[in-house]
């Protein structure tokens, strides 16, 4: 290798590393800092979904029912507490009786029914 090669290899390395090993600079500080205050998400309402059919049984707790459309398909849905307090002089008159065409409103994923609208006949 050439002196002057080994030389200006050198210089270049030296001055490398000098600029490497300098100290960083710190920031400046000018103000206060930010703060941001998140904003808490607010619970989604469940989605309602309905369901029609056809009373098979009731008793103080649930309610089974058949689709109207589908008569293999039957459903069992408990009360919701607001709704068996609703349902309770229903229930004391004799409740849906088997027959009955009822309009069952639920959250979507769940068995405990919200309302149910539909006319009850008379009890036996």
């Amino acid at each position: 290798m050439n002196p002057k090669r080994a030389a200006a290899l050198f210089l270049i390395l030296v001055s490398c590393t000098s600029l490497a090993a300098l100290p960083a600079q710190s920031q400046v500080k000018t103000g206060k800092t930010i703060t941001v205050k998140i904003k808490a998400p607010k619970p989604q309402k469940p989605k309602i979904e309905k369901f029609k059919g056809q009373v098979i049984r009731m008793n103080t707790v649930s309610i089974i029912v058949r689709d109207e459309r589908n008569s293999y398909v039957v459903r069992t849905f408990t009360f919701s507490q607001a709704l068996a307090k609703k349902l309770k002089t229903l229930i004391d008159r004799g409740g849906y009786q088997p027959g009955d065409k009822v309009t069952i409103f639920y959250p979507a994923g769940s068995t405990v029914a919200q309302s149910i609208k539909g006319k009850a006949s008379k009890a036996f």
